[in-house]
């Protein structure tokens, strides 16, 4: 007979193996169920989003980060298990996860290699890299448009902005702060996203390095330091990638440490504080006041590159940085700033000396209502020097000219060039004319205005700094890059 306590106790163990029957159901589903990447992909970002501390959210250090999402992929595949179409053991898997949400697929390998400045992509298989000046095609690449777009995503993620068929081009910073533009699939006629990686060396480059490099002669940084020490304003000119930025970082170091800097970048390139002993922590010895604008067309803030000049000039500076001049408020801003008693430097996109002065004046000319003669006299009185940068086909960056800018004739300004780079051959490799070396050299052409040298007299420059530069050059003057 039945009693209710038997019945009790089956019942009970009835119900412990439906339990286990359902657990052991779920542990066969986790293993013979096959999922794919992209599913496990999920399951796992959201795993860490789910148990991801309140430090690892606040986290700011990229490589301290990393580790702590690495920790949590460990986790996430020991406790979960699962079974992934294409990988046949758990250490491949975490490997792969890892890589997609850690680093950046296949092009992770560049962006930790320091000796890459740029990585270009023009979808999934076209993949290039920079080094030292050339191009090369990068032996991996992303597995699909979707992979693609999913590392876009990430590489543009700091910004908060989207990549969207409303919104198909984005500027934006990396989390290790590189410059990076990606574009839409939807404007490209293939139906291929794409992006460019601009990257930032974290180790300043020196005057040694770039005249050992014969991107100037020593002669010719002689002159260069001294610009910014004379307080004479100056544009450094060239095409894109030039390095014009890492020359400007190089000379605005030269200025007096007490004398009162503000820049504008966008985004913030240049490394300008200064530390007593050269130490990382060392007290600051510089007053340097550094601003990232927004780009012109964000209407979301009012820090664009024309509001942060005017407003730098409330700010006390001795000298006024922007970046790069682009839109015709900035022109006229920056003309107004030098016409006020502020020094600048700045960059542009130009083929040389006079062809900045006009880029200078036609820009200028579109936000103002004065005489085309009156705005170019302004604008070489304000402009002292034009310095010009290129990159050259062996991949070497040299300045290839230093002028200095006298003032101008109606609508002609008159330029003295002071130093030019003259090309004399091509090396090339054995069979295949692949450029090895454009043979060359840097000669000093003109001597320095009275109107200078008085200028660095008063700067304080003692006359035998730049004596040599007071006379025209010999005939068989040579210029050397051997640093005394």
């Amino acid at each position: 007979m039945l009693t209710r306590a038997k019945i009790s106790d089956m019942q009970q163990k009835v119900s412990q193996n439906q339990v286990q029957n359902t657990e052991d159901m779920e542990e066969l589903r986790k293993k013979y169920t096959t999922i794919t990447f992209e599913e496990v992909l999920e399951l796992c970002q959201k795993y860490i989003t789910k148990i991801a501390t309140h430090a690892f959210r606040r986290e700011s250090d990229p490589a301290r980060k990393r580790e702590m999402a690495q920790s949590y992929i460990h986790e996430f595949v020991d406790s979960q298990r699962p079974n992934v179409e294409g990988y046949y053991d758990l250490l491949s898997l975490k490997r792969a996860l890892i890589d997609e949400i850690t680093h950046y697929g296949p092009i992770t390998k560049a962006m930790e290699d320091p000796s890459i400045d740029e990585i270009r992509a023009n979808g999934p298989e076209q993949i290039f890299v920079e080094s030292g000046g050339k191009t090369l095609r990068w032996d991996q690449q992303f597995s699909d448009r979707e992979h693609m777009e999913r590392i876009i995503s990430k590489l543009i993620g700091v910004s908060k902005v989207r990549l969207t068929p409303k919104v198909p081009m984005v500027n934006a910073r990396t989390i290790e702060g590189y410059r990076v533009n990606a574009t839409h699939a939807e404007i490209s006629p293939y139906g291929m996203p794409a992006f460019v990686i601009r990257k930032f060396s974290k180790k300043s480059i020196t005057p040694e390095t770039m005249i050992r490099n014969e991107s100037f002669s020593v002669n010719m940084f002689k002159l260069l330091s001294l610009i910014p020490k004379a307080d004479l304003s100056w544009i450094t000119v060239g095409p894109t990638g030039s390095g014009k930025t890492t020359l400007n970082e190089v000379l605005v170091k030269e200025i007096n440490p007490l004398s009162r800097i503000i820049t504008i970048e966008n985004p913030s390139e240049m490394r300008l504080l200064r530390r007593q002993g050269d130490s990382d922590h060392g007290k600051i010895i510089n007053d340097v006041l550094q601003y990232e604008s927004v780009p012109e067309e964000d209407d979301s803030s009012p820090a664009t590159m024309e509001n942060l000049l005017i407003n730098a000039m409330r700010q006390s500076p001795h000298w006024i940085g922007p970046g790069e001049l682009r839109t015709p408020g900035e022109f006229a801003t920056a003309l107004r700033a030098a016409q006020t008693g502020h020094y600048f430097f700045s960059t542009l996109h130009a083929e040389g000396d006079k062809e900045a002065i006009y880029r200078f004046l036609t820009a200028y000319l579109m936000a103002s209502n004065e005489p085309a003669e009156l705005a170019l006299r302004n604008i070489c009185t304000a402009v002292k020097f034009i310095i010009y940068q290129e990159k050259l086909a062996d991949g070497t960056r040299k300045v290839t000219s230093v002028s200095e800018i006298l003032g101008s004739e109606g609508l002609e300004p008159i330029v003295n060039p002071i130093y030019k780079f003259i090309s004399e051959d091509v090396i090339e490799e054995e069979g295949t004319h692949r450029v090895i070396k454009i043979v060359g050299k840097h000669k000093r052409v003109g001597m320095l205005s009275e109107k200078v040298q008085q200028a660095m007299l008063k700067a304080g420059i003692k006359r035998s700094r730049f004596e040599f530069l007071t006379r025209m050059p010999e005939e068989d003057e040579v210029e050397t890059y051997d640093i005394p």
